[in-house]
């Protein structure tokens, strides 16, 4: 069980804003010192005269695919920079490869910036945009979502845990709605893996990236099923299946299957009573807690002011400059109040 120390800061405060970025565990770093010492030619390079190295980039697409509940002999992974990579991939290069079939997208407004401005783009040169209601509990409406999905339905991208309020879909729900239609669902669940449970029986592609589960940062994955076509959006080498070209970062990726062997805690009660007692000895909040995400909700600037002084936090997604600006899910959810997010 984590505790108040693990989060202490050379400079005396506290950091709780670890769903923006986690710290590397001493295992992951370990792998990554060691491989980066003793694998240091290029992977692709010396693959030919030295086996391993293919058995150890096959042996980590393995493990990704078993630990998202995938079929080895079927599904696919390949590694990427990061989630956002990841989408930016799997959506533009999904689109492109299917786009003279169908061109409707579905996706909603609170998903991370990577899958709403990789939408926009979309929709600039041809994509249809659809948007699911939100809940005023922050969940998406899945009687609105029935509506949308027809059979022009391209696919549909909607997130498992939200980055910003901690709230969860109910992804088993979303497939069957997409199922029925014939529909490609893809989910975004750098905020649930290892964190929570995910199985591919779910859905058809997810992702993933490493410094989300302390493991380097730079280093992610994106796992599709075989039936998932995707034409590459970054051209050069032939690495990663062919379809994302680049050299491998070879101490990052085991480095980050490491990470996945570390199970986390799936309940955090015990850590958020501990955690909102402190923050309650500073300052005056209104807490609501959901998975992890403890949001503290305030209309008083001064509140927020003392808090800085012991604790980092986030006031919205890092992708969104959260530690300037509250980000754009608190702005439809809590409308004219301070919220900072405080997450382990």
């Amino acid at each position: 069980m984590p505790n108040l120390s693990d989060y202490l800061l050379p400079d005396g405060r506290y950091y709780f804003d670890n769903a923006a970025t986690t710290k590397m565990s001493k295992e992951a770093l370990k792998v990554y010192n060691e491989t980066a010492d003793k694998w240091i030619m290029n992977p692709m390079s010396y693959k030919d005269f030295d086996s391993r190295i293919d058995d150890l980039l096959n042996d980590a697409r393995n493990h990704v695919i078993e630990f998202v509940g995938g079929n080895t002999d079927t599904d696919r992974v390949i590694f990427t920079s990061g989630a956002t990579e990841s989408i930016n991939l799997l959506l533009k290069g999904y689109f492109f490869a299917n786009f003279h079939e169908k061109k409707k997208i579905i996706t909603s407004k609170i998903e991370h910036k990577a899958v709403l401005e990789t939408c926009n783009y979309l929709e600039t040169i041809g994509a249809e945009i659809e948007y699911v209601d939100i809940k005023p509990d922050g969940n998406i409406d899945y009687n609105h979502l029935k509506t949308l999905v027809d059979t022009d339905t391209l696919f549909v991208c909607l997130m498992h845990v939200n980055n910003e309020t901690g709230d969860v879909n109910n992804i088993d729900l979303i497939s069957e709605i997409t199922k029925a239609k014939g529909v490609k669902f893809f989910t975004d669940t750098t905020q649930s893996i290892a964190k929570r449970a995910v199985n591919a029986s779910s859905f058809d592609a997810c992702m993933g990236s490493a410094h989300k589960f302390n493991g380097p940062k730079g280093i992610g994955f994106l796992f599709f099923k075989k039936d998932v076509s995707i034409l590459p959006i970054q051209h050069g080498g032939g690495q990663e299946l062919q379809m994302r070209a680049g050299t491998h970062n070879l101490p990052a990726i085991l480095s980050m299957v490491s990470s996945l062997h570390l199970k986390r805690l799936e309940d955090f009660d015990s850590l958020s009573r501990e955690f909102i007692s402190v923050f309650q000895k500073i300052c005056e909040f209104e807490v609501v807690k959901s998975n992890g995400h403890i949001l503290l909700i305030s209309s008083d600037s001064k509140n927020e002011k003392l808090l800085h002084a012991k604790v980092v936090y986030s006031k919205g997604s890092a992708c969104n400059n959260g530690l300037v600006q509250s980000g754009g899910v608190y702005k439809l959810l809590f409308p004219g109040k301070n919220i900072l997010r405080i997450s382990f």
